[in-house]
């Protein structure tokens, strides 16, 4: 048989979490948040009446939506701030590109900079992203 794979949500409910696997409509409790899986995938087998080993249960576990919203917004903001040091990487590059180009050599294109030659040499050396 080919292995069915579903969702399921894990939400704490006081001293236990319930489990539910909403495309079956069924529930399930699990005492720890370590005994998740395996009661999503136990309910998801007794649901469908096959063998644990048929079922692939992905569990999703959440806590409070305030914590889930600050985590959202600083996994949003760690993205843009990559961006942001990716697109300052390309400005560096770019200068040393442009100095390099107008003639400075790397010693003088380091002391302007406040770095080494050899971190010059490797700017200059660097692809332009496209």
């Amino acid at each position: 048989m080919t292995v069915r794979t579903l969702e399921a949500t894990a939400t704490r409910d006081g001293r236990w979490w319930l489990v539910r696997v909403p495309d079956l409509d069924a529930v399930g409790q699990a005492r720890t948040v370590r005994d998740i899986q395996a009661v999503a995938v136990e309910v998801a087998a007794l649901h469908l009446n096959v063998p644990e080993e048929d079922v692939d249960v992905h569990v999703t576990v959440h806590v409070s939506e305030e914590a889930e919203r600050l985590w959202e917004q600083a996994r949003q903001i760690e993205e843009e701030a990559r961006a942001v040091q990716q697109r300052a990487a390309e400005l560096r590059r770019e200068a040393v590109r442009r100095s390099r180009a107008d003639g400075y050599k790397l010693d003088a294109a380091a002391a302007a900079f406040g770095v080494t030659t050899s971190r010059i040499q490797q700017l200059a050396a660097e692809p332009v992203a496209s």
